[in-house]
């Protein structure tokens, strides 16, 4: 293993030496069991690295600080579609408790302990084709025991945890511009410039590869990463979570399947057992309607237009604005 590379990269992070330490015993535990496969970090599959994983979780060695270094190390690597198969399983943390917390505050702690009796979250490191029939229970018992307009408002918060404070600046551009539509078209060109840089480098953009056909994807629908403003209703569209492949597959099923960013329903697309009712995308259209509450200084309604789950390619959603100059 490089552990110079893997140290430079915590101390850059901010990490103290203990954090560091484990982290760099990690990977030589990794590294180890590599070797007794006879694999090396420049050749191990995504199959390779879930087997290990599932072979942690057996022994009850998945703690979060493990599975992060491992991470890291293979994005230091440039192992890219080992660090996406990271991205993806662990984008669903903290999701659960956050859907707790606003089920206590919309509907009591009861209906919170209704909802969620006798269904333990799956631990970290939980192979993704696990996570549709955990959900499948959970959607299942929201619509069991609350009204609709309930559910769907619990399930349309910021459950990703998704911090407030860079919104801010966000917050001011948008005060400094003439209108909101202008904000909206300012939005969107930063966003491309972006991922016009990230395809230029060749690095990934948070769990997504970008390629050039995907920079000029996004760049056609300002919906993407921005949004359209009709009256006073914005419509929102979601970037593929596998955009490259999403541009290029034709199969209707597998193209949902990369357009679908949820670890705990993805798969479900799939596989023939599990249904994930279309309403569990709520907690989608809370994660890309929070920006606007925080730019917008207000609590924001949405609702689902598309969903993949609901058979759609891909999901999109409309907010409405209340009181607000535009």
């Amino acid at each position: 293993m490089d552990e110079k590379k893997l140290r430079n990269l915590y101390t850059k992070m901010q990490y103290n030496s203990k954090i560091t330490d484990a982290a760099v015993k990690s990977i030589r535990e990794l590294e180890k069991y590599l070797h007794q496969e006879k694999k090396m970090f420049e050749t191990v599959t995504v199959e390779d690295i879930k087997k290990y994983i599932i072979k942690l979780l057996e022994n009850k060695q998945n703690s979060i600080e493990r599975i992060l270094a491992i991470a890291r190390y293979f994005y230091l690597l440039n192992r890219k579609e080992i660090y996406v198969y990271f991205a993806s399983t662990l984008g669903g943390l903290g999701v659960i408790d956050n859907i707790k917390k606003r089920t206590v505050k919309f509907a009591g702690k009861e209906k919170m302990k209704n909802i969620f009796k006798d269904l333990p979250e799956p631990p970290i490191g939980t192979p993704l084709e696990e996570l549709p029939a955990f959900t499948q229970k959970i959607i299942q018992r929201f619509k069991n025991n609350l009204p609709e307009k309930k559910y769907q408002k619990i399930l349309a918060g910021n459950n990703h945890g998704m911090p407030k404070t860079p919104l801010l600046k966000e917050k001011k551009v948008y005060e400094k511009l003439a209108s909101l539509d202008e904000y909206l078209k300012n939005r969107h060109k930063k966003q491309v410039e972006i991922l016009q840089k990230h395809c230029d480098e060749n690095k990934i953009w948070f769990e997504q590869i970008i390629t050039q056909k995907v920079v000029d994807f996004v760049k056609e629908n300002q919906e993407i990463l921005s949004a359209v403003r009709k009256g006073n209703k914005l419509y929102v569209t979601k970037i593929p979570f596998n955009p490259d492949k999403f541009l290029t597959e034709t199969n209707p099923k597998i193209k949902r399947y990369f357009a679908c960013h949820c670890p705990f329903a993805r798969e479900a697309i799939l596989q023939k057992n599990v249904k994930i009712h279309h309403d569990w995308c709520y907690c989608s259209a809370g994660y890309e309607k929070f920006p606007f509450e925080v730019i917008l200084n207000q609590e924001l309604d949405v609702k689902v237009l598309e969903s993949v789950l609901k058979g759609d390619n891909r999901c999109r959603f409309v907010i409405t604005i209340k009181n607000k100059k535009l």
